[in-house]
């Protein structure tokens, strides 16, 4: 079989959700022959030194794009990654390599959708839309200010059209969760496909000396730093008077300014640019999941699910699980900083959560299980088609 997928970045390497989404459907199917359409590398790695055929898309971030997507009725994100020459390069691929089936990831790849469409109106697709866009930009006006509040929701209308357009148009869409593919509308064509977190590690008790709390990943990701920053204020000083030796760590890439100035408060610290969490886990009594927006299920609670640490999570974070019992979820402060306290005086309470969390993740989202979903996809979106 042959396999065509069109990313909106370069998944070397999967810093990102989205990026990890990618590399994962390339792994799974790693038996067949791949094509990866996809932006060009930040800071030019090197796109030939991979086991597939990889095409880089021109014109990325282009305001004409974006002009031109606005003026169609279409989501601005979508008109980044849309230009004539990546419309070419699609429609070339679908002609001179003959795919047995496409996969276009997220609505701003939406362009790819119609080209491919327009080039074989016969082949396959799968609409991988990952996260519901719609959702996360509806969940986001929620939180940002009143000026801004109209465009992030025009944003959200777009999106809601036009992944409404993409999910018609496919064989099949896929989404990491339940909740999105629900708003979707694709819960009767599609099929959860989850990212796979981490891997698994054996349990250990929780580490004895100084209780670490940590909250970990893209510490640039704006859900994450609001929820950052809103945990260091109104939940961190009432756990440190219940334990005045904790410690918060942040962990991950690229802390976003806001992020690092975190470091000044007491007991807390900054490690940007990780290469490692496995090392911050490993030390953690606890993770935290304080993201009251955004979409799909965070990475960082499956790590930790992985890594045998117990998770405390928002409502919102934790709703995106296919069993949010792996979790404990906090909905508003007392309950956060009670379910910490519990956590970090008591190890068989913290040890019996992370024991749930680590059967949640081996029954969902242990990598085995994630790449056999991503076949029973690519399989029954050939069989729709037939």
């Amino acid at each position: 079989m042959k396999l065509l997928l069109v990313s909106s970045r370069f998944p070397w390497p999967p810093w990102r959700g989205n990026q990890l989404r990618t590399v994962q459907w390339l792994d799974a199917l790693s038996d067949h022959e791949r094509l990866l359409i996809s932006p060009p590398a930040p800071g030019g790695a090197d796109a030939g030194a991979r086991d597939l055929e990889i095409r880089l898309l021109p014109g990325v971030g282009s305001a004409i794009g974006v002009g031109a997507s606005l003026l169609r009725g279409r989501p601005a994100q979508e008109g980044l990654y849309a230009s004539a020459a990546g419309r070419a390069l699609v429609a070339e691929a679908v002609r001179e390599w003959q795919p047995d089936v496409a996969v276009v990831q997220m609505v701003r790849c939406g362009w790819a959708a119609d080209e491919i469409r327009r080039t074989d109106p016969g082949l396959p697709m799968i609409f991988d839309a990952i996260d519901c866009m719609a959702l996360h930009y509806r969940r986001t006006a929620v939180s940002v200010g009143p000026l801004i509040r109209p465009v992030v929701r025009f944003e959200a209308e777009r999106c809601r059209r036009r992944e409404t357009e993409l999910v018609a148009g496919a064989a099949l869409t896929t989404a990491v969760s339940g909740r999105d593919l629900h708003a979707l509308g694709a819960a009767a064509r599609g099929m959860v496909v989850a990212v796979a977190g981490g891997a698994e590690v054996t349990p250990a008790d929780p580490p004895a000396g100084q209780p670490l709390v940590l909250l970990s990943g893209n510490l640039g990701y704006r859900p994450t730093v609001r929820a950052a920053v809103w945990f260091a204020d109104r939940i961190w000083p009432k756990l440190r008077d219940r334990a005045p030796s904790a410690r918060l760590i942040l962990a991950g890439a690229r802390p976003a300014p806001a992020v690092r100035r975190l470091a000044s408060a007491p007991g807390i610290e900054v490690a940007g640019d990780v290469d490692d969490l496995g090392t911050y886990l490993c030390r953690a009594r606890v993770a935290i999941a304080p993201m009251a927006t955004g979409s799909g299920v965070p990475i960082k609670i499956l790590e930790a699910m992985a890594a045998g640490v117990p998770v405390v999570a928002d409502p919102w974070s934790a709703g995106g699980l296919e069993d949010p019992s792996a979790v404990v979820v906090a909905d508003g402060e007392s309950a956060w900083v009670e379910s910490l306290a519990r956590f970090l005086d008591d190890p068989d309470a913290a040890r019996r959560q992370a024991a749930r969390g680590t059967e949640v993740w081996r029954a969902h989202y242990a990598p085995g299980r994630v790449a056999s979903r991503i076949r029973e996809a690519t399989a029954a979106a050939v069989s729709r088609a037939l």
